[in-house]
């Protein structure tokens, strides 16, 4: 057995023993890194896990794979318990106000769990790990007990598929950038070089990327393992995000009242992670609904509606996709279509008219100025994320396939 193995199974080996020995606490564990997880045991069963690189990233996406809006302005947190696991703790007020249910929860605790369970036994296999154990902290209330020995074990395997596919050394946390821009355009077909070029920023990890194009996360990286050992595409450490409560800057007066409108805990969570979508509209009401479709998919949203504004907010914060209307004042949908589609960085980013009309002559005028496809206006919240969601990606989402990240069979 070589050394990583030996290492990981020692891991595996300690996080069982919790369970057999019927543990009810907090497990701490450290790396040389610095990073720290938290794994809490409820009479030898799993109740929450959390910490690592991208904790906050982490419960940002698990909430948008699981549609949980969540308005942050109507939760408050009392304690300095509850905000130290404020993330466990949101869960159990959406439960309490009967938002979900706990069948609909626990899965959602289950993911948290193998993925924390992932990531210590990936860094295991890299580095020295210290554990401390705390039997007076306990988390309460119980949500949801799972089986120590059947996770563990789960994790484990995922983590021996990962070693074997080659990719022991890529953390599914890196984020994916293009590198070599020219190379990758000359030897990959326009389709690929699209999609690449489109998703590839630096901004989002492997497994954002994953839950964002609802791809498997191993067959993704495999996917994109062919460009980076030629060196077209790199990888690279993204930082977390901000949490949405920070117990940091509480002093002891505030910890026990009641958090009022303006306290530390009520920012929403930020949205670099999510795709980015601006519309422009001069319209508040036309603003207002776009921006309620795209957030139900999980997107991030931008709103311009002075149309002199558009190019340098558009340039500032590089929507992966963008929605004009035809009537503004000023300038027009179509007038700022050939604008956009003069910056090098939007040449092949979705644009989509949004127009109460669709006849022959409008698609003309779209298809001339450089325009994607129309959006109704008329056509309902639903049809319209739809449209939204089926633009956004340049890959081939009538197959679904990631086939098309391979090289080309004539490239060289």
């Amino acid at each position: 057995m070589d050394t990583d193995n030996l290492a990981v199974y020692s891991l595996v080996e300690q996080l069982r023993g919790y369970g057999r020995k019927q543990f009810t606490g907090k497990l701490e564990l450290h790396s040389v890194k610095d990073y720290k997880w938290s794994i809490y045991y409820c009479h030898g069963r799993l109740v929450w896990a959390s910490g690592g690189i991208h904790n906050h990233r982490r419960w940002r996406r698990l909430m948008g794979q699981y549609r949980v809006q969540i308005d942050f302005n109507k939760i408050s947190l009392r304690t300095p318990e509850e905000i130290r696991l404020w993330d466990y703790q949101v869960l159990v007020i959406l439960m309490k106000r009967m938002i979900l249910t706990r069948e609909q929860i626990s899965p959602i605790i289950e993911c948290f769990v193998q993925e924390v369970l992932f990531d210590i036994i990936q860094c295991a296999a890299n580095e020295r790990i210290t554990y401390y154990c705390d039997f007076e902290d306990e988390i309460t209330p119980v949500i949801s007990l799972i089986h120590a020995e059947n996770a563990i074990e789960r994790a484990h395997q995922d983590w021996l598929t990962w070693r074997k596919a080659g990719i022991a050394d890529f953390s599914p946390n890196l984020a994916p950038w293009i590198k070599r821009p020219e190379q990758l355009k000359e030897e990959a077909s326009d389709l690929t070089y699209k999609t690449l070029i489109t998703i590839l920023d630096g901004r989002r990890s492997l497994r954002e990327l994953s839950a964002w194009m609802k791809k498997d996360l191993l067959t993704l990286v495999q996917s994109l393992m062919a460009y980076y050992h030629r060196g077209m595409v790199g990888l690279v450490e993204v930082s977390d995000v901000q949490a949405p409560f920070s117990s940091g800057s509480l002093n002891e007066a505030n910890e026990t009242a009641k958090l009022r409108d303006n306290d530390l805990i009520q920012k929403k969570l930020p949205i670099l992670a999510r795709p980015l979508i601006a519309c422009v509209d001069d319209s508040n009401q036309v603003c207002a609904t776009i921006e309620q479709i795209v957030t139900e998919f999980g997107y991030g949203f931008l709103g311009i509606r002075d149309s002199i504004k558009v190019l340098p907010l558009l340039i500032e914060h590089k929507p992966e996709l963008i929605i004009l209307d035809v009537v503004m004042p000023i300038v027009g949908g179509y007038e700022l279509c050939t604008q956009i589609r003069r910056i090098p960085e939007f040449k092949n980013t979705p644009i989509l008219i949004l127009t109460g009309n669709n006849t022959l002559i409008d698609r003309i005028k779209a298809k001339l100025v450089g325009a994607t496809a129309f959006v109704s206006k008329t056509s309902g919240n639903d049809k319209i994320g739809e449209q939204i969601h089926k633009y956004l990606y340049s890959y081939d989402i009538e197959t679904n396939e990631l086939s098309s990240l391979e090289p080309s069979d004539d490239s060289s």
